[in-house]
């Protein structure tokens, strides 16, 4: 009796393993690629899953940086290592890059042996990237951009009176470096620290001294919008940009200040500037949000043209420590005001050290453009 109810059991599950392969032949890993899109996993892994086996499928819906709802950047939209000046190719771009959305910490620790990879990130010239003059934009919108026309429009800032001219804010504020010797720090998350000698509140400081010392007049904020609570960061920095704008009506600038994080293939890679030419520094990317994912954000063209020309004066006096302008769908709080950015120095793969070099250099080239602006 035992034997006949066993028998009869594997032969379902028998049965139903059966039906499983001819579902996947059938289909054509179709029900895999619905469940990727379930997933809201992007048009990266749509891509792969239609193009991976079955157990490759499987592993990507498993993926914890795929349900944090990270994408892989398409190989044709990477950003790769060419010389926009038409030069040879230097070191060959990642083979993958994660690219971190808002409010989507970091999952993994520090761990030892883990790789890291420098990398000078530069635009491709095979015409993916609109350029003017030599800046180049990593459009991740389907918005149509003209550069050339932005290049030439009129920067018209907003603040009113005397007063502070630049705020410095930080959503992710705790967002920290790679340890070293000389840096080290107690996590409060993977990459992330309470220490604000050792988090982007320190790079934040460097970089509002350097304006500073350029003659300009700067706030930094040191609120720690992404904790105890990291989600929500920017909901409660916009409350704090609007408190300071109400404030201090001469505010011109607004800059939220944060490092990037990037890594594929079990390499985190650290962005730096050609150490010939700037040795020991990150690299910085300007970002620039835009009307595209549903907030009232008439104006993130003139902010595109703000980052265009403080990303023409780093090309002619600091070339190779800025990354391509990123154009994203969010608005990032830059809907609050004309002349708002967001700054990201460095990665998590680079030291605190280069990102410091790196928002210093930032803040002394871009001074010149800003004080013109404001008409000092």
């Amino acid at each position: 009796m035992k034997m006949a109810k066993l028998s009869r059991r594997v032969a379902a599950l028998f049965c139903a393993a059966l039906a499983l392969w001819w579902l996947v032949r059938a289909q054509g890993g179709g029900i895999f690629a619905t469940r990727a899109r379930a997933l809201g996993l992007g048009d990266g892994t749509e891509r792969l899953a239609g193009t991976t086996n079955f157990w490759e499928r499987l592993a990507l819906g498993q993926s914890p940086y795929l349900r944090q709802g990270r994408v892989l950047a398409s190989p044709d939209r990477a950003l790769s290592a060419a010389d926009p000046d038409g030069g040879e190719d230097q070191a060959d771009p990642p083979p993958a890059q994660w690219e971190q959305e808002e409010d989507v910490p970091l999952s993994q620790s520090q761990p030892e042996g883990r790789d890291i990879v420098a990398q000078t990130f530069l635009p491709a010239t095979d015409g993916s990237y609109p350029s003017a003059g030599g800046v180049y934009l990593y459009n991740r919108t389907d918005q149509a951009v003209d550069m050339e026309a932005l290049a030439q429009a009129p920067i018209t800032l907003t603040g009113q009176g005397k007063g502070p001219e630049i705020l410095i804010v930080h959503t992710h504020a705790t967002e920290a470096y790679t340890q070293t010797d000389q840096d080290v720090y107690t996590e409060s998350d993977p990459y992330r620290t309470t220490d604000d000698g050792h988090n982007v509140l320190r790079v934040g400081d460097e970089m509002a001294a350097a304006f500073a010392q350029a003659g300009l007049n700067v706030l930094h904020d040191r609120t720690l919008h992404d904790y105890p609570n990291y989600n929500g960061a920017y909901t409660r920095s916009r409350q704090t940009v609007e408190e300071y704008l109400a404030a201090y009506p001469s505010i011109s600038l607004v800059l939220d200040v944060h490092r990037d994080a990037m890594e594929g293939d079990h390499t985190i890679y650290k962005a730096v500037a050609d150490p010939d030419a700037l040795p020991d520094c990150a690299q910085v990317m300007l970002v620039v949000g835009t009307d595209q994912g549903g907030a009232d954000h008439p104006n993130w063209r003139q902010n595109l043209s703000l980052a265009i020309a403080l990303e023409a004066a780093m090309n002619e006096r600091a070339p190779t420590l800025a990354r391509p302008i990123a154009l994203r769908t969010s608005a990032y709080n830059q809907q609050l005001s004309v002349g708002s950015l967001l700054v990201e120095v460095g990665t998590h793969g680079n030291t605190l050290q280069e990102s410091i070099a790196a928002a210093r250099t930032f803040a002394q080239v871009s001074a010149p453009v800003i004080a013109q602006l404001l008409g000092k």
